[in-house]
């Protein structure tokens, strides 16, 4: 696995627990903005391979 799928992986999770904690008014909701921004983080600071 990748740091780009694991990030990619992160944000659809998050936006997986939003989805779910909207809808079951759970506390749940509030993790899923934690897990997109760790996974935009990581998109935006993951460093190139010289590829």
């Amino acid at each position: 696995m990748t740091v780009w799928t694991f990030a990619l992986a992160l944000e659809l999770l998050g936006v997986l627990l939003i989805f779910i904690g909207w809808q079951g008014a759970s506390p749940v909701g509030f993790v899923g903005p934690a897990l997109m921004l760790l996974g935009g983080i990581l998109l935006f600071t993951r460093r190139s391979n010289g590829r």
